[in-house]
């Protein structure tokens, strides 16, 4: 690794941990200010705080680095170097003080994805992926989980207003006729990293902002999940759909799900069988890409 991305992975743990702690001071707070941006979309002063925060160290340490956060958007995103934060991800847990959300950051190198930080302030836990494709919690190395049964597994959902309630709908009847389980636990990017640590098999959302999205499927592939190509679907641009699932049950998962929730053109073919270009060597693609 060349000594500007030492530096840059120095900083990452530093950032994403100042904001775990802050994000938990705020959440001890009674009087936590919190608003609407749109029906169902909260937001709270703890937000905005945080991601002003870390654009402000980042601005500091590395001028020339784009960032994309949920809060302030796009900020100098031309250079080699992009920055994506997500200063709370499951903020309406956050504000009605249930602990299931995160900070999640993702650090990219010309376009590609080169490392990823979620940190649960709630369990002090530190899921993070290197640039050499491996996957860690709290510094002990992760891997997804290796189970193979439907009825054994576990699938995270996330869903939002944007979409229509019937497909929503359709994909708890097909996972309950499947026999799979299901959790809809609010925060995307923890669930993918609970895919990466094998607590889940499986995550899956029609759509998902980059911000939320990148940091966690790359820890996921990195943990051996099979995962859809957002940056190739243009997730970076107008986020995506997101699929990342244990590779024991990828395949069957992609044949019951129902296609707006699988991110994949192998979609239809799964239907008809097993397709050869479903890869299953656990190493990321340079676009968090294992399923082509």
């Amino acid at each position: 690794m060349s000594p500007d991305l030492d530096d840059r992975l120095l900083l990452g743990e530093s950032l994403v941990r100042y904001a775990g702690e802050t994000a938990l001071a705020a959440y001890r707070d009674p009087d936590l200010s919190i608003s609407n941006k749109s029906p169902g979309d909260l937001v709270t002063d703890a937000d905005f705080a945080i991601e002003k925060a870390l654009r402000a160290r980042l601005a500091n340490s590395f001028p020339d680095d784009g960032i994309i956060g949920e809060e302030f958007g796009r900020e100098h995103a031309g250079g080699d170097y992009l920055w994506l934060i997500d200063p709370i991800d499951g903020t309406v847990n956050f504000a009605r003080r249930l602990g299931y959300f995160c900070i999640s950051i993702a650090l990219l190198k010309g376009g590609r994805t080169v490392a990823a930080w979620i940190f649960d302030p709630i369990n002090d836990e530190l899921f993070f992926a290197d640039p050499t494709g491996a996957a860690w919690l709290d510094g002990k190395p992760i891997a997804c989980s290796g189970i193979d049964i439907m009825t054994e597994t576990v699938v995270g959902l996330g869903f939002s207003a944007r979409h229509e309630k019937s497909l929503y709908a359709a994909l708890i009847g097909q996972l309950a006729l499947s026999g799979a389980e299901h959790r809809r636990l609010g925060s995307g990017a923890l669930s993918l990293a609970h895919v990466a640590s094998g607590r889940i098999e499986a995550y899956l959302e029609p759509h998902m902002n980059p911000w939320d999205a990148v940091g966690g499927l790359y820890i996921a592939a990195c943990a051996g999940a099979l995962t859809n190509d957002y940056l190739g679907a243009g997730g970076l641009q107008a986020g995506a759909t997101v699929f990342a699932a244990a590779p024991g049950i990828a395949r069957q998962l992609l044949a019951v799900v129902p296609e707006p929730f699988s991110g994949t053109p192998l979609h239809r073919e799964m239907r008809g069988g097993v397709p050869e270009t479903l890869r299953d060597d656990r190493k990321p693609h340079p676009n968090v890409e294992t399923i082509q």
